[in-house]
């Protein structure tokens, strides 16, 4: 009996003299008395050492795209009014100085109008007319590297525009008031307008031929743009005795 109490009585004394654990809620309860993380303080800044500065005598590293090759800068120098002009240039001005003379003469033999003197003062009256827009017909760049600037370039085309209608209007008033009207005045203008554009053409590319010929020497210049403009006239004289038909006189 003793032996049987003993066995059954055992397990329960244990379990009394072990103590309880302690809860959890309890335990995660409790505060903390652990202080908070500092922040990390921010890295010095860097420096600039001598390793880091390159070498005075290195040379530059080469570019990616290699440079462009930029055109040499070449001012326009001012002309020699004393330069000397070859035997050539001086046969050329004149050879150019005979047209304006055979154009006249010219109108005398196309149109019912042989009279020398009659086609002369048309010729003459066109190209007083034509000098008054034509002079900016020979307006160069003036912008080094032979650059045209805005105001140049519509100065020249006004000029181109307007120069023809003056120069056919000069001669045809001259043909018409002084020397007898045409049976078609209309169409004796479109003559005169056609022949001041044909001698307006052959006006500029031979002043510009003979300028190129007296290289930077002014020499003539204001031979090459009398002839330039007595082209012009003359080509009108020439337009306009051929397109007109003069009234019978009675």
């Amino acid at each position: 009996m003793l032996l049987l109490v003993g066995l059954l009585g055992a397990p329960g004394v244990g379990a009394q003299e072990a103590p309880p654990p302690p809860p959890a809620e309890a335990a995660s309860s409790t505060p903390r008395d652990d202080p908070p993380p500092t922040p990390e303080p921010p890295p010095p800044p860097l420096e600039p050492t001598v390793l880091d500065a390159p070498f005075l005598d290195a040379e530059p590293p080469p570019p990616a795209v290699p440079p462009r090759a930029l055109r040499p800068f070449i001012p326009h120098g001012e002309p020699d009014t004393e330069a000397p002009l070859s035997g050539g240039t001086w046969a050329a001005h004149g050879g150019v100085a005979l047209l304006p003379l055979g154009a006249v003469w010219g109108a005398t033999r196309v149109g019912g109008d042989t009279r020398l003197g009659a086609t002369a003062a048309e010729a003459a009256a066109g190209t007083v007319l034509a000098s008054l827009p034509g002079r900016f017909l020979f307006v160069h760049p003036s912008y080094p590297q032979g650059r045209w600037l805005e105001l140049e370039v519509g100065a020249f085309g006004a000029a181109m525009v307007v120069t023809p209608p003056v120069a056919a209007l000069g001669t045809w008033g001259m043909g018409e008031v002084a020397f007898g009207d045409s049976q078609d005045r209309g169409r004796a203008y479109l003559g005169a307008l056609g022949g001041a554009t044909v001698g307006m053409l052959l006006g500029i590319a031979a002043h510009e031929g003979l300028r190129h010929l007296a290289g930077s020497s002014e020499r003539l210049d204001f031979l090459r743009r009398y002839l330039a403009l007595s082209l012009i006239g003359s080509g009108a004289t020439v337009g306009y005795q051929w397109s007109r038909t003069p009234t019978p006189r009675r």
